[in-house]
């Protein structure tokens, strides 16, 4: 494979795992909102998330 097929191939696996980690991101994130919104403890909610407290608080704000 030539040199520029190797940084386009390069750039299109990069693109598709950004795309895959913003999803990821978004499916814990309504998860967690839903889970604020039911009242559930925000150590259990980072535990099943993997969000951060800051994160969950700012969630918890727009809520």
């Amino acid at each position: 494979m030539t040199k520029i097929g190797q940084l386009y191939e390069k750039e299109k696996i990069e693109y598709a795992n950004q795309k895959v980690r913003e999803n990821s991101i978004k499916e814990r994130t309504e998860m967690a909102m839903k889970m604020l919104t039911c009242d559930i403890d925000i150590i259990d909610i980072m535990k099943m998330t993997g969000l951060t407290e800051t994160e969950l608080l700012g969630l918890q704000n727009k809520a």
